[in-house]
């Protein structure tokens, strides 16, 4: 822990606070009781700590805070936020208002969290407080983190709380007082009531087009939230029953799981009990587990195979719930950390279900397997005096190739909630495990919205590349202003005609992780940027057949901070691809890493300091957006140098 040690600024407050007290006792020594006038005066100490919580719901995992005040010093850094969510500044020093910044894990992805203390007392750290501060400064928050800044003072918040206040009364109700403040208000991480409940119904992103923006979904209900500074558009609706649903023992769940995960027999023994009767689960083999015990054996041997006993099960974070059924259905995160601190997703499209009036385990949501999540790339070549950048983004649709299925088409909503079609996805050929994009040609990579007219590319082609500029920000800002939620059709046909039924349905709500920017926002997010001295050394990287060294490489983050998670290094960018024979070197990093010492190993064909050379980093923004980084050095005018 590192503070500033000036003196607090906050007793001009006191002195007023003093006087009042001082003049109640006086009054009450004037003709009052002998009891009130034998009363001994009680002395209050002023607090100049600054307290909170850092919560999504569930609390974040290994968090730090930092804070700064007005005038851009930095009061308080490296802050542990505990396990239960909570932080403690000590003693709060330095100039009103101040901006904070916490970041840790939020189920599978790490993010940062952004609120704002007018002074010492309470200050809570969630997705709401960051929507505040992005209404209350117009901007986003990761760029009030550096210089001096006043903008977030007290009658400014209280405009942002209020506008959000307005958006989200039917959440708020039952929940929390509708004048709640969502920075000081009482707040119990992880206790699934209250204000905490109230995080876990809604899902809160942050972003910018042609204004900073906050966008809400709800997790109990349906609708969309589009709010700028000023401005609201949309809706949401709770559904019913959302106010009686009791969250409080998911906590207890996973405490439950992570018990059985102590060891083999642990598993073995105490598994099952947390499993749904009618749990399922996909496997690799394509042969899916059904059934409480299948599920739990198949768990087990899955933890065994990878060395994961002793670790926990994090705190979940809620997805959407489905509370039509005769027992509610919500989607949870399931994500576990090692030993030695790791954390990694177990699965995609897991949920939990009630049954014998607790939460249990439910595997898979879907009868077939469905995935969605946003990507974005930059390159940066460093060959040259001038860096050169190009940028790329797209969505991945996963869509298993169930017997009977020909056809799958993706729809979206627009802000008028009318249906969009992103594209569709045919059965590329017997034994391949997945659909594939159908495209307009079999030559170039353009998406055909004619199941018609059109051809298929290859076996592995699931990512729809957005066009660069306004054509591809249409399907962004649908997402935007929409939701962030695509329905995928099934049909038996490749005409895409009749409807296909899995498990009696043929429709299928997806969630997508994360969301690509605006084309005009793409330079604004957190890629890394090698320093001079790790440039150099990728420059320098010179390696005879089968030779080995070490790659010490540093990078720095220009817009906030990314969770990385890995990064690889290739010699030959078209044999880049896992296990491919110019892939030199993959390493695992921790989040928000700035170096790395590289085991590089060369393959047969010796690498020269003027060859191809490729440096990735890989992470995921706080919404779920993966992020590769690429650096780039390569000879002017070959092939490869694109």
């Amino acid at each position: 822990m590192n503070l500033r040690s000036r003196r607090s600024t906050s007793w001009i407050g006191l002195g007023a606070q003093s006087l009042s007290t001082l003049t109640l006792l006086a009054l009450a020594a004037c003709g009052g009781s002998p009891s009130s006038q034998s009363t001994t005066p009680v002395t209050v100490t002023p607090t100049t700590q600054l307290s909170g919580s850092v919560a999504v719901g569930a609390p974040i995992t290994g968090g730090t805070l930092r804070i700064l005040d007005a005038d851009g010093v930095l009061v308080a850094h490296d802050i542990a936020v505990g396990a239960d969510g909570s932080f403690t500044v000590p003693e709060l020093t330095g100039k009103a208002p101040f901006r904070i910044e916490a970041c840790g894990y939020a189920g599978a992805n790490y993010q940062c969290l952004y609120s704002v203390a007018q002074g010492p007392g309470t200050a809570n750290v969630t997705p709401l407080t960051s929507a505040t501060v992005l209404l209350a400064a117009g901007q986003a928050p990761v760029e009030l983190m550096a210089g001096s800044s006043s903008v977030l003072d007290a009658n400014a918040v209280a405009g942002a709380q209020t506008q959000l206040r307005a958006g989200l009364s039917g959440v708020l109700s039952g929940n929390v007082a509708g004048n709640f403040d969502f920075i000081t208000g009482a707040l119990s991480a992880g206790s699934r009531s209250g204000y905490d409940k109230v995080l876990d119904a809604v899902g809160v992103t942050t972003g910018v087009d042609d204004k900073a923006f906050v966008q809400i979904t709800p997790r109990l209900g349906s609708g969309n939230l589009y709010f700028e500074q000023g401005s609201t558009l949309g809706a949401v609706t709770v559904a019913n029953g959302a106010g009686e649903l009791s969250l409080g023992g998911l906590e207890t769940l996973f405490a439950n799981m992570t018990q059985a995960l102590a060891s083999a027999p642990a598993c073995s023994s105490g598994l099952a009990a947390q499993i749904a009767s009618g749990a399922r689960m996909s496997t690799d083999d394509g042969a899916p587990l059904t059934g409480g015990s299948a599920v739990a054996a198949g768990l087990c041997e899955m933890f065994a195979s990878q060395e994961m006993f002793g670790s926990r099960l994090l705190s979940p974070t809620l997805g959407r719930c489905d509370l039509d059924g005769a027992q509610p259905v919500c989607r949870v995160s399931f994500v576990l950390q090692d030993q030695d601190g790791g954390v990694q997703p177990v699965g995609s499209g897991m949920g939990v279900t009630r049954e014998g009036g607790a939460w249990r385990f439910l595997g898979d949501v879907d009868p077939v397997q469905l995935h969605a999540s946003a990507k974005a790339q930059r390159d940066v070549r460093i060959d040259g005096d001038t860096p050169v950048v190009s940028y790329s983004r797209a969505i991945a649709f996963d869509i298993q190739a169930v017997s009977g299925l020909q056809c799958a088409q993706v729809v979206q909503r627009n802000a008028d909630q009318a249906l969009v079609t992103i594209a569709y996805y045919k059965r590329f050929g017997a034994g391949v495990p997945r659909l594939s994009l159908w495209q307009q040609n079999a030559f170039g990579n353009t998406r055909s919205l004619d199941p018609a007219v059109g051809a298929l590319r290859n076996a592995d082609d699931t990512w729809v590349a957005l066009p660069d500029g306004d054509a591809g920000d249409v399907v962004v800002r649908n997402f935007f202003r929409g939701g962030r939620t695509v329905t995928v059709n099934t049909f038996s046909d490749d005409a895409c005609s009749l409807p296909f039924a899995v498990s009696g349905r043929s429709s299928f709500e997806v969630d997508v992780e994360g969301v690509p920017p605006v084309w005009a926002a793409m330079p604004n997010l957190p890629w890394t940027d090698l320093t001079s001295a790790g440039r150099q050394a990728l420059l320098d990287l010179a390696l005879d057949a089968n030779a080995g060294t070490t790659l010490n490489l540093a990078w720095t983050f220009a817009h906030g901070t990314l969770g990385l998670d890995s990064g690889s290094v290739c010699s030959d960018r078209a044999q880049c691809g896992q296990g491919g024979s110019g892939r030199i070197a993959d390493f695992r990093l921790r989040p928000a890493a700035t170096s790395a010492a590289i085991a590089v190993t060369n393959g047969a064909t010796a690498l020269p300091a003027t060859g191809y050379k490729m440096l990735a980093l890989y992470g995921r923004t706080g919404d779920g957006l993966d992020l590769q980084s690429n650096a780039v050095a390569c000879t002017p005018g070959t092939v490869e140098c694109h």
